[in-house]
Order: C-alpha cells, then sequence, then structure tokens
C-alpha cells in the first residue's frame, strides 16, 4: 500500500513538474525567444533600410502604382537586394502587379526577415500616412526626420497581420493608434506581449502597454509636432503630347527664343540624354545631317556637377538590356516607369539612352491654399486661375530677392530642400529663355540698392498661381540622322537615331513643388538591305533624259566628285528653236 502512494506521489509530483516546465516554457521561454527573433529581424530589416537609403538618398516608399492607378509593388521588395535576395529581386516583375500571373508564385518565398518561421504573412509593417517616415507613394529622408532618428519608428510588429509579404499594404497610423482596440487587424500588437518596434536609427524596442495614444502618434510622425509637411500629391495629370498645347514650346535647350504670347519649357534630361552621346564630355557628337537642334544641343555639355546625385538616373544600355535597366531605375526610384523602348531579342540591334530626374520640394509649412481665383492674361483677355498666398505660419518662407515694382520683383519660396533654390520672377522677358534665366541669377546677386525689405510684411499679400501639367515632346528634327563614326556598331552599319522624347511632369501648389522628367533617345544599328531585284531590260532600250537628273563629274582616282548638277527645269537648257506652245508635262 505505502508502495502504491509513494508510487501515486511520484506520479503527481511528476506531473506537477511537467506543468511547471510547460508553464516556464509557454510563459517564461516562448516570449523571450520570441522577443528576441523579433529583435534580430527588425535589426536586420533596419540595416537593410539604411543601406537602401545610403545607396538612393531615400527610402522606398510604402507602395508604387502601376499604370491602372492601384497599389502594385511594397516596398517589401524594392529592400530584397539589401538583404541578400538578389536572385528573387531578379525573378520579380514590375510590369505587373504583385498579385499578377508571374508574381503570384514567388508569395510562398517570404524572406524570413519579414515575418515568423513557417508562415507566409509579413509581420512587420510599416506605419503609413501623411507626416509618417512612409508617406504613401512617396519617399522620405532622413534629414526631414525633425524629431529624430531615436524618435521616429520606422516600422512595428503586427502579430496578427494576414498581409502577404507581397501585397502593398501595411497598417496606416490611425489603425495602428488604435493599439489593441482596433476591431480588425492588423493590430499594432505583439504575439506574447508587448509589441516590437524598430526606430530610424536601428534600435529595437518593445512599446509598453501603458503608451498614451498621443505619445504613439508623436512617435510614428516625423515633425516636432507632427504637422511637418510632405510634397505635393505625387499623382501628376495624365501625359499629353505637346502637340495638344497649342500655346507652349518645349525646348530642348534653353537658349532658343521667347515668342510672344507664348509658355516656354525647359528641363534638363533631354540634354543629359543626348551627352550619353558622346565619345567623351565635351566632345560634340558627329552626326549627318546635323539639325540645329544637334548643333546646339552639342555647343554646351550639361555637367551633372549641377544636380544632386541622388535625384537623377543617367544610363545607357542595349536594347536587350532594357529589362536590366528598368529593374535598376525601380530600385533607386520606386515607382518610375522607366524607357518605354521594348527589349530588343539580341544585341547590337541598337541601344537607348535614358535620363530621369526626380525633385520634391515641399515647404516647411503649407501656404493658404485657398486664397480665391487669381486673374491672368490669356491673349488680350483674362482668366481665371487658382491661386495660393500666404499664411501667418509661412510668411518665414518667403524671402524677397529683387524688388523694383510690384510689375517687377523676384522672391525665393524657401523649401524643406538645402540642395535647392526655388525663385519666382516677375521680371521683363529677354530675347531668349537663357538670357531671362541669366538676368535673374545676375539681380538675385546684385539687387536693386533701394531694396532693403527682403522679408514679407504681415500687410503685404502673396498671390502664386497652381501649376500641374504633364507634357510629353518628340524631337523628329533628330529622327534619322546618324551617328558617325560611332563605336557602338561593330558590323560597320550605320547607327540611326529612331527616336528622341522627353517628358515632365511638374506640380507646384500650397505644400510644394514636385518634378518628374525622362528623356529617352533611341537608335537602331541599320540593317542590310536586300536589293531588289532588277526587272529584265526590254529588247529595244531608250536612254532618254526626259525626267530629272542628276549631272555629275569627278576624277577617275578620286572618290569624291568635284562637280555635281541637279536638273528639274530647263532654265540652263538651250532652247528649241521655233518651238511649238507648251504641252502638259507627261505623267
Amino acid at each position: 500500500m505505502n508502495s502504491k502512494l509513494r508510487s501515486l506521489g511520484w506520479l503527481c509530483g511528476s506531473t506537477v513538474c511537467l506543468v511547471l516546465v510547460y508553464f516556464a516554457y509557454d510563459h517564461l521561454v516562448k516570449p523571450a525567444r520570441h522577443a528576441a527573433m523579433c529583435k534580430a529581424h527588425l535589426t536586420q530589416l533596419s540595416l537593410a533600410l539604411r543601406n537602401y537609403h545610403d545607396r538612393c538618398q531615400r527610402f522606398p516608399p510604402a507602395c508604387t502604382v502601376g499604370s491602372d492607378g492601384t497599389p502594385w509593388h511594397s516596398w517589401r521588395v524594392y529592400i530584397l537586394p539589401e538583404l541578400g535576395e538578389q536572385k528573387l529581386y531578379d525573378a520579380y516583375r514590375f510590369d505587373e502587379p504583385w498579385n499578377g500571373p508571374h508574381n503570384a508564385q514567388l508569395g510562398s518565398r517570404m524572406p524570413g526577415a519579414f515575418g515568423f518561421r513557417g508562415e507566409s504573412s509579413a509581420k512587420f509593417l510599416a506605419v503609413t500616412g501623411q507626416y509618417t517616415a512612409w508617406p504613401g507613394t512617396s519617399s522620405s529622408r532622413l534629414r526631414e526626420f525633425h524629431n529624430g532618428t531615436s524618435k521616429t519608428i520606422m516600422l512595428v510588429e503586427c502579430a496578427d497581420s494576414e498581409i502577404n509579404w507581397l501585397e502593398p499594404r501595411d497598417i496606416p497610423i490611425e489603425q495602428a493608434t488604435k493599439w489593441r482596440k482596433a476591431a480588425t487587424g492588423p493590430r499594432l500588437t505583439g504575439r506574447y506581449d508587448r509589441a516590437a518596434v524598430v526606430f530610424a536609427d536601428g534600435v529595437t524596442r518593445a512599446l509598453n502597454d501603458t503608451i498614451s495614444e498621443r505619445t504613439l502618434r508623436r512617435l510614428l510622425r516625423t515633425g516636432p509636432t507632427g504637422e511637418t509637411k510632405s510634397a505635393p500629391d505625387a499623382d501628376f495629370p495624365q501625359p499629353r503630347d505637346a502637340s495638344s498645347f497649342a500655346k507652349t514650346d518645349v525646348l530642348p535647350y534653353p537658349t532658343m527664343p521667347i515668342l510672344p504670347g507664348r509658355n516656354c519649357l525647359y528641363c534638363a534630361t533631354f540634354r543629359i540624354a543626348w551627352d550619353q552621346l558622346r565619345k567623351s564630355p565635351n566632345q560634340p557628337v558627329a552626326v549627318d545631317p546635323a539639325p540645329a537642334i544637334a548643333t546646339e544641343l552639342n555647343r554646351v555639355p550639361f555637367s551633372l556637377d549641377n544636380l544632386d546625385p541622388g535625384s537623377f538616373f543617367a544610363k545607357t544600355v542595349d536594347k536587350a538590356d532594357v529589362v536590366k535597366m528598368k529593374k535598376e531605375l525601380q530600385l533607386r526610384f520606386p515607382g518610375a516607369t522607366g524607357p518605354s523602348t521594348p527589349p530588343a531579342e539580341t544585341v547590337q540591334e541598337g541601344r537607348v539612352l535614358y535620363a530621369y530626374l526626380l525633385k520634391s520640394l515641399p515647404f516647411a509649412d503649407a501656404f493658404n491654399g485657398n486664397t480665391g481665383p487669381l486673374s491672368f492674361p490669356r491673349g488680350s483677355k483674362t482668366a481665371q486661375v487658382a491661386s495660393f498666398g500666404q499664411s501667418l505660419e509661412a510668411h518665414s518662407l518667403v524671402h524677397i530677392a529683387d524688388y523694383r515694382t510690384d510689375e517687377d520683383f523676384i522672391i525665393e519660396l524657401k523649401t524643406q530642400s538645402d540642395r535647392d533654390v526655388m525663385l519666382l520672377a516677375k521680371i521683363p522677358a529677354e530675347s531668349t529663355l537663357q538670357a531671362t534665366m541669366d538676368k535673374v541669377l545676375a539681380r538675385v546677386t546684385s539687387p536693386n540698392p533701394q531694396h532693403t525689405r527682403f522679408n514679407l510684411d504681415h500687410r503685404e499679400s502673396l498671390r502664386v498661381p497652381k501649376l500641374s501639367f504633364n507634357i510629353q515632346q518628340k524631337y523628329d528634327d533628330l529622327v534619322g540622322i546618324e551617328i558617325v563614326g560611332s563605336t557602338y556598331s561593330k558590323s560597320g552599319r550605320p547607327e540611326l537615331i529612331a527616336s528622341a522624347e522627353q517628358g515632365t511632369a511638374f506640380v507646384l501648389n500650397e505644400r510644394g513643388a514636385k518634378l518628374e522628367s525622362t528623356a529617352e533617345i533611341e537608335t537602331d544599328i541599320s540593317a542590310d538591305i536586300e536589293p531588289t531585284p532588277l526587272p529584265p531590260p526590254p529588247p529595244i532600250r531608250k536612254f532618254h533624259f526626259d525626267r530629272p537628273f542628276l549631272v555629275l563629274l569627278r576624277e577617275r582616282k578620286s572618290q569624291e566628285p568635284y562637280f555635281a548638277l541637279w536638273l528639274e527645269n530647263t532654265e540652263l537648257m538651250e532652247p528649241w528653236p521655233n518651238a511649238a506652245t507648251e504641252k502638259p508635262a507627261p505623267p
């Protein structure tokens, strides 16, 4: 009996021990292991994001939209190379959405850093929204984190997320700040206890359950009070061909004349694309024939020292490598569509010279965007246009660079970019756009001596028209010309320009300005032309020069003629005496 009791006691004791061990494992070991795993994954993601920022001078946007205007690609795809997943990145196709026929097959290949072992849902999400580190389809930069990197959250743990890692969806700030009270997932919550987060400086922490919504919102935003303005909407108007703008001239270089009553638009991207044709930085591109546009493009190269390396992309590739170029562009500028030239089947069929420029220039504070209509001349009449103007907060963003009269002045609107200057000049135009630009810069350097008030007084008014356009220009004068002495063609056949075009999209409103411009030059290697079989000669031939013809003289040992005459009328021909009345020319 005693032995049975001892056995029963041993069994009960063992059971209790097992329960205690299981309890300890389930409530102590599992959470600790999970916390360590979250820290490792968030640290890895943070490092990948920082490396991406170092390479591209910006973070990837939370998502990018496709041709149908809906979100297609997630930030998670853009940092794959930084996670050591180059092959997976190369397998992804940017010409279809994340759930397209090809990309959907990659859904099961989620890198471990995005979630938990054995699952395919992303558990570490970006918190999206205006004024956050992830402002939708726009990119943010570390220098815009005015709270400091140690007080700005980059990624959060959402243990109940069922978002496919490829899906361009994360957690909006409104949802995140609801904490566990949100009605549906994903919620900002941990699997066992407190949710893990990583800050922009790479430090991971577990959020305290007692954190207030106000404090959490401040940590999820980039500004001191959450009011730092992001760039204006990235949704440019739909592109329109330049021919549909009846009173606007798109200039490939700024030295062209300003014509009365016409707008002149110039952006440097086409010059950047053209300069890639040069064999050396200052060597002109030899072309045949040489239209005026090529001569002027050759005259002065555009120095890339004028641009922030993080704001542009310039590259020349064989047509067969167009897809690789697009992926490289997407990696640096997520959402950029890249060249329109389809890839060639083989190398040496031609090349693509491409330039891309992106400038995002938000104001630190928004101007008043509802100042009412502004009258602006349109021919002999005036039109009413939308405008923005000063507000109490934005007064400090206006610097009067030079002033003579209310009809002759130059102002600077200060943006968050320390690299860029935005000047607006209401001055008489010079003969060319270049001369007008030179005059503005000279006056900014040496303003009117009588001008001593450089700040906008609160009694003074500012009204600026809102701008929004997307113009596509084709430079047909360059099509068909030969790039003489091209070293690209290995076959010796001439290289011809097949197309030359430029697109410029621009927005200016109360929140700031945004510019996106592309330029693309496509060349072809002319193919050998199969000779057309000649018809057999007639039995009796005639050599009658009764149609226009050419007279050409050259020395036998010379390849270059010393005389050539094209005859298309009888003015140089001796007339027949007593010629009859003229008759209609034979067809």
